[in-house]
């Protein structure tokens, strides 16, 4: 259980950003409402400027509470990094969440899948992937992600996923549970 709250605790930075789309989104698609070569929206209205930078801004603002909680109490994960190390993955680990959930837009379109309908494993996994991936190009990646927290966050994250997106439905923030 303590390996799975770590790996929780390590994710949050990547988890966040998309609920701060959501809350603080809109305005100007991210596509400016252009169309792919095979016709159909790159990404579509739901993906915003806004919403991207808000998403990017939203998950380092979380992780910067959770270096204060640390802090505050005691323990060390995000803290026991140097601040440039600890800035540097935040940033990509969020901006890897925004940019995965993006490619998973660009995806669903592809397949014809329409905004906020469900495409079980890409809405799920894809944002996680594409953090990894963004991720590991910090200094700091080999010092928290070992093996063991990837491999428990790819498990754990469409359940926190979906209970996430089911609890941002019944507040009425989005259209559909998942």
């Amino acid at each position: 259980m303590q390996d799975v709250l770590r790996t929780i605790w390590i994710l949050l930075p990547a988890y966040t950003p998309n609920n701060f789309a959501v809350l603080f989104g809109g305005g100007t698609p991210i596509d400016m409402g252009k169309n792919f070569i095979d016709g159909k929206r790159i990404l579509g209205d739901g993906k915003t400027i806004r919403g991207f930078v808000a998403g990017v801004v939203g998950g380092m603002l979380v992780a910067h509470a959770q270096l204060l909680i640390e802090r505050s109490f005691g323990f060390n994960v995000y803290s026991s990094l140097p601040y440039l190390q600890f800035l540097q993955l935040v940033f990509l680990l969020s901006l890897g969440a925004m940019t995965g959930d993006a490619l998973g837009s660009f995806i669903k379109r592809r397949f014809g899948v329409e905004r906020g309908k469900c495409f079980p494993i890409l809405d799920q996994l894809t944002f996680l992937l594409v953090a990894y991936a963004f991720a590991s190009l910090s200094k700091a990646f080999k010092t928290l992600f070992t093996l063991k927290i990837m491999l428990i966050g790819i498990v754990i994250t469409p359940l926190l996923h979906l209970g996430v997106n089911v609890i941002a439905y019944i507040l009425k923030l989005k259209e559909v549970p998942w």
